[in-house]
């Protein structure tokens, strides 16, 4: 073929060429074609080939007169695509109008759902939004793995709703999320949300000591072997998840110094590096408990306390305690671990409340809280024991300063003009009153109602029985009528004084008293005109009693024998001295009559 003929072949081809391109995509009633023709809201979709259609300027039009795209169509024949706006489920009219062309089709749209975020922990707040559902819709509800977690649900007139839940407590891993109301969740499909395991803590700063609770979930069902671990050290163990992968424990603080410290966990499925550590602040602080006894108890001048510093910063120094502001231990170190502890003496204060307090060279003063102590007042005795009588001296401290002071001996005041100086301390004397064998009770009471007390025990051991002296045994007493009778003994000491009793019966067995004298002072007694014995015989006995009321045994009875005579015989007697007298006169008469006459 010459040039001439190839020139016309190539001129004809070019002009026949028309007749060669694809027609539009367009069903054969002239309907819109869609791709794709079903989708959600926010599905792109395309429209192919527009030059088909005509040339010129376009438009979109969704239902009725919502603009969703508009542009020019060339003669390059490219697509154009549009996002399927917010609607409700169903069939949707679309239209594209070209020039003074409109075409129409149809585009179904179905329900979605979306999740953000799509992995988080239990209790994690999650958005869930649902789009394509029936205009105006209720009773919808999320479904988390089947199990309805939000409800009463209803979308607005587009099909359209947003709501949050919580993860609910589920096992690690994946997890499906559905939505349904009138809409079938079988139309709406699942999404995928992937629970994390994770662990809280409550409370997340104080002291070592400090009791934390641990909650873990989104472990794996029924994990076994979970470890607490603290800065990497394993704290608590021997944890079990539950069906729902959650579990809860509990661990103490364990001696760590100022800051932050990293609590974490790990199981025998769920390893280390998934669970996001928390943290726990410690903080600086000090306890005091007594060097002897037990917390609680009281606490007085004088005592010897332990003072713990704990959380204070890594080998701290220049560590001091102070007591209501005032040093009474310096030079303190703490260890690796912040800790440290010295002994302190309460000083000479007053009653009530007292702080403790301690700085070092981080936590300076006012940053540490201050422990507070109460001092109760005391009192001390010396001697404790003893007789009546006796001068004691009582010691007091931790009362109120310059008050006047009530002292009593079993509610009965002892000693007056006591008073305690600036720091609540006194020092008096008094002696033991009278008062029986055994425990007593000193009490002191200023006007602030400070009060303490002591006791004090009397002597118990009873004086010696005295032994009787006179009148020994067998003794007749008595001449004419009743007989004032003296009766001795021997004398009895005691360190509480001693008083005596002296009885005198008619018989042995003392069962007829005649006479019986309590409190004697001295060791004999004569009875009085109205005591008169009369003639009889006596059993007369004593014993002592001390001041404490301790009574001895009493003496061996004696008895003595008051044999007075009858008056008829004090008559016939005295007129035989009569007539005795009158004779002896007579003789010495007649004798001295014959001197004379010789």
């Amino acid at each position: 073929m010459n040039n001439r003929t190839t020139l016309a072949v190539a001129t004809l081809l070019l002009l026949l060429s028309p007749c060669f391109l694809p027609l539009p995509a367009q069903a054969s009633n002239g309907t819109l074609t869609l791709s794709p023709s079903q989708g959600t809201v926010g599905t792109v979709v395309s429209i192919p080939s527009t030059c088909g259609y005509g040339s010129g300027t376009y438009q979109v039009i969704w239902d009725d007169d919502q603009i969703i795209g508009e542009g020019q169509v060339s003669q390059g024949c490219v697509s154009v695509t549009f996002i399927v706006p917010e609607a409700p489920r169903g069939k949707h009219k679309v239209r594209l109008k070209v020039a003074d062309k409109v075409i129409s089709g149809e585009f179904t749209v179905v329900a979605s759902i979306s999740l953000t975020p799509t992995k988080a922990t239990v209790g994690s707040e999650v958005t869930i939004s649902g789009k394509g559902f029936n205009a105006n819709e209720s009773g919808i509800q999320v479904l988390f793995d089947g199990n309805a977690v939000k409800t009463g649900i209803t979308a607005s007139g587009r099909g359209s709703w947003e709501t949050t839940f919580k993860v609910p407590a589920s096992v690690r891993g994946n997890h499906k999320v559905s939505a349904q109301g009138t809409t079938p969740a079988s139309e709406v499909g699942e999404l995928t949300f992937t629970v994390l395991p994770r662990i809280t803590i409550n409370p997340t700063s104080g002291s070592v000591g400090t009791v934390v609770s641990i909650v873990g979930t989104g472990f794996t069902s029924g994990e076994t072997n979970i470890r607490v671990t603290y800065d990497g050290m394993v704290t608590k163990s021997g944890i079990a998840a539950d069906a729902t992968g959650s579990w809860q424990s509990s661990f103490s603080v364990p001696a760590s110094a100022r800051g932050s410290h990293d609590i974490g966990a790990v199981g025998a499925v769920t390893p280390e590096e998934e669970i996001a550590k928390v943290s726990f602040t410690v903080s600086p602080v000090i306890k005091v408990e007594p060097a002897s006894g037990y917390l609680g108890d009281a606490i007085y001048v004088g005592d010897s306390l332990w003072v713990n510093g704990i959380g204070f910063e890594a080998n701290e120094s220049g560590i001091r305690v102070t007591f209501d502001g005032t040093q009474v231990a310096s030079n303190i170190v703490a260890d690796a671990k912040g800790s440290w502890s010295t002994k302190v003496e309460v000083p000479q204060t007053v009653k009530g409340k007292h702080t403790i307090g301690a700085s070092g060279n981080v936590n300076k003063p006012g940053e540490i809280p201050e422990v507070v102590v109460v001092v109760s007042p005391k009192v001390e005795l010396n001697p404790a024991t003893g007789a009546v009588g006796e001068e004691v001296m009582l010691v007091g401290s931790g009362f109120a300063a310059s008050q006047a002071l009530i002292i009593s001996y079993d509610g009965t005041q002892v000693a007056a003009n006591a008073t305690t100086d600036t720091k609540g301390n006194f020092a008096t004397r008094f002696k033991i009153p009278p008062s029986k064998a055994g425990d007593h009770t000193i009490t002191v009471t200023d006007a602030t109602a400070s009060v303490s007390s002591v006791k004090f025990a009397v002597e118990s051991t009873p004086p010696s029985t005295p032994r009787l002296l006179s009148p020994e045994a067998g003794t007749r007493l008595g001449v004419i009528g009743k007989t004032e009778v003296s009766f001795d003994w021997e004398e009895v000491t005691d360190p509480s004084g001693v008083f005596y009793t002296l009885e005198i019966s008619p018989t042995s067995d003392f069962s007829g008293t005649v006479l019986r004298k309590d409190g004697l002072g001295a060791s004999e007694y004569t009875l009085t005109e109205k005591e008169a014995l009369p003639r009889g015989k006596y059993y007369w006995r004593v014993k002592a009693v001390d001041g404490a009321g301790n009574e001895s045994a009493w003496s061996t009875a004696q008895m003595v024998e008051v044999s007075a005579m009858q008056w008829w015989l004090i008559a016939v007697i005295a007129l035989g001295a009569s007539l005795l007298i009158v004779i002896i006169w007579r003789i010495i008469h007649v004798v001295r009559s014959s001197g004379l006459e010789d």
